[in-house]
């Protein structure tokens, strides 16, 4: 974890606010954090979970986040009315000036953070109102528009809004969606129990956030540049989801499918910029992007997926964009391929081979009574990868056995002890691994170097894959110590994700280190077959 003193200074301070507003709060640390990240990008979180987990202390403690910050608290029933939410209508003003206006001081239209319980009871009629300010920011007081100081709200529930009752539009307007759950970690829960201090919190003041630094933090959030990885990493989710949107469709599955609208795809690429601004990037980066881990589901049962989802999005942008390895990959198999096809040629038309009997190779030096052949034609389709053969006496010359390629339809024909693998070497053969030589002409010469290819010359796409692996390991090096650094010291991932991400970025590191080994492996082969090392 990085310290303080290697941080951007406004992420340290933004640490240092969320150690204070999370004082004997004990296991909601990510909860907070993203309570003010939501609030910083001006969107709104939901809060699942039962009675008693410190929900609605959750939403106190980020209106200490704001300086000067004035915070409304409710309750939902059935009966509750937009009264109690927005205000009493004002009757003076009814009477004298037959104007229909509320009294809003102390409600949620003048409130820095508003926290809402129970929140799909809520009427329509205060729903159609809570969409206005949660769209616009807004709240439509009789006959004036007033714009609402409104940060952050919070709503809560132990339950998620049922289906057709018409609150899809509303669940649709909470961009951040988080389970919360009782203090897991035995340690804090026996310091929770245990303590007797029930005040709340103290943020000292230069931690707080102003109205003018709001504004200009808004200013700096939309100057965030998005990395093309981002896009990318957008582009697989949406596409993963669309598939299984699909299947369930054609399997006529009762699970409800997944729907993420245009408006939350682009609220989330606002909170994953506000993410990078307070973390102190300027660019949205591919730890920002594990945040939508908690803004995707739309049931709990699908939360696992949308975790899958996302973290397989998030890898392979990272091997596809970031660190080119799967282009790097593609670039050693053609090479692969090119060395095995120029070898297979040139072995096929090696006249230092004997062919007996017309078909056949004879394999040397076999403790066997008898001689071993092996057809030329399965020989020269033989290559570095192994095939499996069987051993077959030949009826037909009581002192030859053949080997002959196995199928699975021989399985119960040819049991295991009779079954070999056999790869290709030069002028020889390799079975289960021990390379026995083929019968070669008497007095034959050595088999000359491989000509140079006709299209490219081998040395240099040799030198080409290297320098590729050179150019990748190089930009990875520094992608990995940015990012590792950045991801060590995000403010708003939790540990879990932290962790995986990591191991993710460790496990590129390797990937590379994987690829410059198989390019040496390849080189060696080369060396063995020419007596000489690739140009360099």
């Amino acid at each position: 974890m990085a310290t303080e003193q290697t941080e951007y200074p406004l992420a340290a301070r933004i640490r240092r606010l969320l150690e204070q507003m999370g004082e004997r709060l004990y296991g909601k640390e990510h909860v907070v954090a993203l309570s003010l990240l939501s609030a910083v990008a001006g969107e709104s979180i939901f809060l699942l979970g039962p009675p008693g987990v410190a929900k609605s202390m959750v939403a106190r403690r980020l209106k200490l986040a704001f300086r000067e910050g004035s915070a409304f608290e409710y309750l939902m029933s059935r009966f509750s009315t937009p009264d109690e939410i927005f205000g009493p209508v004002s009757i003076s003003k009814l009477k004298e000036e037959d104007r229909y206006e509320r009294c809003t001081e102390g409600y949620l239209p003048t409130a820095t953070v508003v926290f809402l319980d129970e929140i799909w009871k809520a009427g329509p009629a205060i729903q159609n109102a809570l969409l206005t300010v949660l769209n616009e920011k807004v709240f439509r007081n009789g006959q004036a528009t007033v714009r609402v100081p409104l940060k952050g709200l919070v709503a809560a529930s132990n339950e998620l809004p049922a289906q057709g009752q018409g609150l899809d539009a509303l669940w649709d307007r909470f961009l951040v969606r988080l389970l919360v759950t009782g203090i897991e970690d035995l340690s804090d829960f026996d310091r929770m129990i245990a303590s007797t201090d029930e005040r709340e919190p103290e943020v000292d003041e230069e931690l707080a956030i102003s109205e003018e630094e709001y504004a200009e933090w808004q200013q700096g959030i939309a100057a965030v540049k998005l990395h093309d990885s981002v896009f990318e990493v957008i582009h697989a989710i949406k596409e993963r989801i669309a598939d299984y949107n699909l299947r369930l469709q054609n399997d006529a599955q009762t699970e409800v499918p997944f729907y993420v609208s245009d408006r939350r795809w682009k609220k989330w690429v606002k909170l994953m910029r506000a993410s990078a601004f307070l973390n102190g990037s300027d660019t949205v980066r591919l730890s920002d992007c594990l945040l939508l881990t908690d803004g995707l589901w739309n049931e709990t049962e699908q939360r696992p997926l949308v975790r899958e989802m996302v973290q397989e999005a998030i890898r392979q942008s990272a091997e596809d964009y970031l660190l080119g390895i799967k282009g790097l990959q593609r670039e050693l198999d053609d090479l692969r391929s090119g060395l095995a096809s120029e070898t297979a040629v040139h072995e096929k038309q090696d006249p230092g081979l004997e062919l007996v009997d017309s078909y056949y190779y004879q394999v040397e030096r076999v403790r066997m009574a008898g001689r071993l052949l092996l057809f030329a034609s399965d020989y020269q389709q033989l290559d570095d990868t192994g095939k499996v053969f069987y051993l077959q006496k030949d009826k037909y010359k009581t002192d030859c056995f053949v080997l002959k390629k196995y199928s699975p339809a021989l399985k119960n024909k040819v049991p295991p002890t009779q079954q070999y693998t056999l790869r290709r070497g030069s002028r020889s053969v390799f079975i289960n691994d021990y390379e026995y030589p083929l019968r070669c002409v008497p007095g034959c010469l050595p088999l000359p170097p491989l000509e140079v290819n006709t299209h490219e010359d081998v040395r240099l796409r040799f030198r080409r894959v290297e320098e590729q692996i050179d150019r990748v390991e190089a930009g990875c090096r520094i992608w990995l110590e940015e990012e590792s650094a950045y991801c060590s010291r995000h403010l708003f991932i939790e540990e879990q994700q932290r962790g995986w991400m990591l191991r993710l970025l460790e496990s590129q590191q390797r990937a590379v280190a994987d690829r410059r080994n198989e390019l040496e492996e390849l080189k060696h082969a080369y060396r063995k077959e020419n007596e000489e090392y690739p140009a360099q």
